[in-house]
């Protein structure tokens, strides 16, 4: 008798204090539990992440303006590093059902899964054209999977994602590039107004994002307001992105999406890039594309003391040429913020040895430099072969 007092003891007790829900019998488990999903992971995808996370990436975020904003000539560019690639997730909902696929693609593609309307998702990376996200998928063999870009609301930029490409074929492992993170503190300086006698320029017909590469998978670095005039100084393949003259953005360049923009006298003569917005050598069909030097967003000068160097000469025949097209700077690192080691002429031959991710920085062999080696713009070098090792914002190389 007395265990059954005590136990309605404490039913009235648990009434009483409006406790019930979360009473409980010794030894019983309560009948609402909370579930963490966060802490539901399967051994797959803990096997990957570990495997892929060797390194996290932590950037801090600067706010771009809002378009009321007026810009101030007193901006500052900042390159933050990416060390080495890494695979960092990154959390998304996904907003639409969706296919996993076993490659970024539709065709020769395997259907691995799918994805519902609201679910959670680790992505993990992108395609180098925006276009396919790279998930934890417990479900696939080994633990990843592909979905298309438009079925996942990422909860940070994609431009922080890493970068997988596929040069041997989609049956080949990828390589995986870091992200080119690109920031500016302050407000960007505006965009360079066209010369009267410059017919490449454009109009913004609505407020646009200017970013640091061809496509969204890369990060915004300010907006544009209705109205603007825009120089144009590239473009990729279709037109479905330009490059405009952009003193605040990585080398003066940015891009914008080429359907906010009025075009004056069409792109005819402005060199093509690819999607990771680098410089590109040939057409689809083989034909070779402008490669005329760009004008610089500032001027090129020498520098008190420094004087002009000869750059040590090709020896190896299996070395990569760049032939130079203006006068420009040798630096101590792929950015203008690094000192110059001296000056480069044009017609002047020199050695390639490296490349940045973004493509906008070559490393040239420099026998005036203390290592040997120096820092050049892409956009002033014509080079044959781009068949170069990779190197992050700080000039130290990517591993393969």
């Amino acid at each position: 008798m007395k265990l059954y007092t005590r136990l309605f003891l404490m039913f009235v007790v648990c009434v009483l204090t409006g406790l019930l829900p979360g009473c409980a019998l010794p030894g019983a488990s309560s009948g609402n539990p909370t579930i963490d999903p966060n802490m539901i992971i399967t051994a797959a995808a803990a096997t990957a992440y570990v495997r892929l996370s060797q390194t996290a990436v932590v950037s801090a975020f600067t706010a771009t303006p809002s378009p009321s904003e007026t810009p101030q000539p007193t901006a500052t560019e900042v390159v933050i590093p990416t060390s080495v690639p890494t695979l960092v997730p990154m959390s998304g909902k996904v907003r639409a059902n969706a296919n996993v696929r076993n490659v970024p693609g539709k065709n020769n593609a395997s259907d691995i899964g799918g994805l519902l309307l609201g679910e959670r998702v680790s992505v993990i990376g992108r395609n180098d054209a925006a276009t396919w996200l790279y998930i934890i998928y417990p479900s696939a063999p080994d633990g990843k999977g592909w979905v298309i870009s438009n079925a996942i609301t990422l909860d940070g930029e994609m431009g922080l994602l890493a970068v997988l490409i596929f040069p041997g074929g989609m049956d080949a492992e990828p390589v995986i590039l870091p992200p080119f993170i690109y920031r500016i503190t302050g407000t960007p300086l505006p965009p360079s107004t066209p010369a009267p006698e410059n017919t490449k320029f454009g109009t913004l017909l609505q407020p646009a994002n200017v970013r640091a590469g061809p496509s969204v998978g890369f990060l915004t670095i300010g907006i544009l307001k209705p109205g603007t005039k825009v120089v144009f100084t590239g473009r990729i393949q279709e037109n479905t992105w330009v490059q405009i003259d952009y003193p605040s953005g990585p080398g003066g360049r940015g891009w914008l999406l080429s359907a906010l923009v009025q075009v004056n006298d069409g792109y005819g003569g402005q060199p093509y890039f690819n999607v990771l917005g680098t410089p590109d050598g040939a057409d689809a069909g083989g034909q070779p594309k402008p490669t005329e030097a760009l004008p610089a967003a500032v001027p090129t000068k020498a520098l008190p003391g420094v004087a002009t160097n000869t750059p040590e000469s090709p020896a190896n025949s299996q070395d990569v040429i760049g032939v130079v097209t203006n006068q420009i700077n040798v630096r101590a690192g792929p950015a203008q913020l690094f000192q110059s080691f001296g000056l480069l002429n044009p017609q002047e031959k020199v050695t390639v040895v490296g490349r940045t991710i973004s493509g906008l920085w070559l490393r040239v062999k420099f026998a005036q430099s203390p290592d040997g080696f120096g820092w050049v713009a892409s956009q002033y070098v014509k080079v044959q072969t781009v068949n170069i090792p990779y190197y992050n914002n700080e000039g130290t190389p990517v591993p393969k």
